[in-house]
């Protein structure tokens, strides 16, 4: 965690603070909360399993990174835009963007740290 960790918590600092000048900007509604929580504990998850991994056998970082993404991006919308479309939120539309603008931030922020600390090792 000593590699990654402090660039990744400056990485959702950053995303916290962005998506707080929303909050702003939007006079407090519409800000959908649930994304950030979910993409953040999965996002630590995934790193640390990913390093965990690569640490006992080298060359496993990429696939199981690659593999846990995409079982993220899946359970990201089954656990939470598909109850949201099922209920008939009232800013379905808005939260479900702001879930999908999250996901691709992080996703270009996050691959771009994987790839340093690939190079590092």
């Amino acid at each position: 965690m000593k590699i990654w960790g402090l660039p990744l918590l400056l990485t959702y600092a950053l995303w916290a603070m962005l998506h707080a000048m929303f909050y702003y900007v939007l006079e407090r509604e519409g800000v959908f909360w649930v994304g950030d929580i979910y993409w953040m504990g999965t996002g630590f998850a995934l790193f640390g399993l990913a390093q965990t991994l690569e640490s006992q056998k080298p060359g496993r970082f990429i696939p199981i990174y690659f593999v846990g993404g995409l079982i993220r991006m899946l359970l990201g919308l089954g656990a939470v835009i598909l109850p949201l479309s099922m209920r008939n939120a009232p800013n379905f539309q808005s939260a479900a963007l702001q879930f999908v603008a999250a996901y691709l931030f992080l996703l270009v922020a996050e691959s771009a740290l994987a790839i340093f600390w690939i190079k590092k090792q």
